[in-house]
């Protein structure tokens, strides 16, 4: 069986937009689209708002699940990531540093941005679990991808 790991790596960095799923206080599920970036050990991050329903999701119920895909129309084209994890606030200020230079270097945000970007959360998904999807190898091909 092939190992997808650096598969999913390379198609991480070439997509912008993660769904994430979390839960509310009521027990409901909420998704929302954020740019994030990941690093090699397939770790996503993203920056929002500590005021946003989902910033305020994580807080009571970190568990989340997401996707990643482009925008195809044909099922043929089908390729993807799902993936469910837990997601934390990164507090470690050189690891925000870092972190925020990858996501400026992907996203060419102006310069007006930098008051929200100081104001707002880096939030890190740790995934627990992947599944690797593309129809492009065959109709239904899924591989779940071994994580340390």
């Amino acid at each position: 069986m092939s190992d997808y790991r650096e598969t999913v790596r390379t198609f991480l960095k070439a997509q912008s937009t993660l769904s994430l799923a979390t839960v509310n206080a009521g027990d409901q599920p909420e998704a929302v689209p954020l740019f994030y970036v990941s690093d090699d050990a397939l770790r996503l991050y993203w920056l929002s708002s500590p005021n946003s329903r989902h910033s305020q999701n994580l807080l009571a119920h970190p568990r989340v699940a997401g996707t990643v895909y482009p925008t195809v129309w044909n099922w043929a084209d089908i390729i993807g990531l799902q993936l469910e994890g837990e997601a934390s606030d990164v507090t470690d200020a050189a690891q925000r540093e870092h972190i925020l230079q990858l996501y400026l270097a992907k996203f060419k945000l102006p310069e007006s941005f930098a008051e929200a970007i100081a104001a707002s959360t880096l939030f890190m998904l740790r995934p627990t679990w992947m599944r690797w999807l593309n129809n492009r190898e065959m109709f239904g091909f899924k591989t779940e991808i071994p994580l340390p």
